[in-house]
């Protein structure tokens, strides 16, 4: 089973939740595009990491979700790293850097379906338009999550925006 990344839900609202998650870590590699065309090129270089083209030579396993976040002409596209992993392994590839993240708070909006930019952005203005009536204030750039594999059903596929917001 694929582990997903854990949060607590701290309110949920009428079309989104208010969630703390616990530091993490995450690989990352940025690839030019839009959000279709990043990830597609971003996919290989991560696959390739968990599956043990890193410094120790050590198989990870694959969890949920897949973030992208808006960097420059591109995409920052990851995978969280498994929550029980206390030392990730340096990638022997200049494409991909670790990141490591304090716990934060974050909106997220989900949604099925494939999602593709036109969607994920206006799932974004929505989430914007639903956190300014309840009197949250996001700060940063949205987080794009897929958390199913290319040959989940449409209907069956979850995806979110995540928006930072301060905490209260």
């Amino acid at each position: 089973m694929t582990e997903v990344q854990s949060y607590r839900v701290l309110k949920a609202h009428k079309g989104f939740e208010v969630r703390e998650y616990d530091p993490h870590t995450l690989v990352t590699t940025w690839q030019a595009g839009d959000l279709g065309a990043s990830a597609y090129n971003a996919f290989g270089y991560l696959a390739s990491f968990i599956g043990g083209n890193n410094q120790k030579r050590q198989p990870i396993a694959m969890t949920a979700p897949v973030v992208q976040r808006e960097s420059g002409s591109g995409f920052e596209v990851s995978f969280v790293m498994p929550s029980d992993m206390s030392d990730v392994p340096l990638p022997t590839s200049n494409t991909l850097k670790i990141e490591q993240f304090p716990s934060s708070t974050f909106a997220a909006i989900t949604f099925s379906g494939f999602a593709r930019e036109a969607l994920f952005r206006a799932k974004e203005l929505k989430l914007r338009e639903l956190l300014a009536a309840q009197g949250y204030r996001a700060i940063g750039q949205p987080r794009f999550a897929r958390y199913n594999g290319p040959w989940t059903p449409g209907p069956l596929r979850r995806n979110e925006v995540l928006l930072e917001i301060e905490s209260a």
